[in-house]
């Protein structure tokens, strides 16, 4: 297999589209709702975060099943979360058709992409990547690096950018 490219997506103003109402959809929905995503959720079924995301009018929330047909050229990133394999694979393999980014959840062969554990300060984020091998070993990680790396970086991080900018205009 060959190696991993490390990336940010821009995806504010973009459109994602998230299969499956449950937790762990919940967590997705929210990641991309901060990163400025319009998010769709397409789920028979959706749980009190997604429910109260949609009723904030945070989201879309259609409640039925999917269909092939949901995925189309309108969405920049798909994500599958449910517990339906047969849904799951109906997901990648339409998203892979269109040449749509597709993360399912817990099948890293059926991904494009890999959901990192992330580090935030301000804007510097870390991302860690097990390549879909361990996620769990990725969240210790992230544990480790949340301790020691102090707060305060985001303020660092933003005196170091204003100066930047600053002796770029000189």
């Amino acid at each position: 297999m060959a190696e991993l490219f490390p990336i940010f997506l821009k995806l504010d103003g973009r459109r994602a589209l998230v299969v499956g109402g449950g937790k762990m959809a919940a967590l997705r929905v929210k990641q991309l709702i901060r990163a400025g995503a319009g998010v769709t959720v397409i789920s028979p079924k959706a749980g009190a975060e997604i429910e109260g995301l949609a009723k904030a009018g945070s989201m879309v929330l259609i409640r039925r099943g999917f269909e092939r047909t949901d995925i189309n050229g309108s969405y920049f990133v798909v994500i599958a979360a449910t517990d339906d394999s047969k849904v799951q694979r109906a997901v990648s393999e339409e998203a892979e058709g269109r040449g749509i980014l597709c993360n399912v959840v817990d099948k890293p062969a059926r991904c494009s992409f890999y959901m990192p554990a992330v580090v935030h300060r301000g804007n510097l984020k870390m991302a860690i990547s097990t390549g879909g091998r361990s996620p769990a070993l990725a969240g210790k990680l992230r544990q480790y690096l949340e301790k020691a790396i102090p707060e305060n970086t985001a303020d660092l991080t933003e005196t170091v950018g204003l100066l930047r900018s600053k002796l770029r205009l000189e």
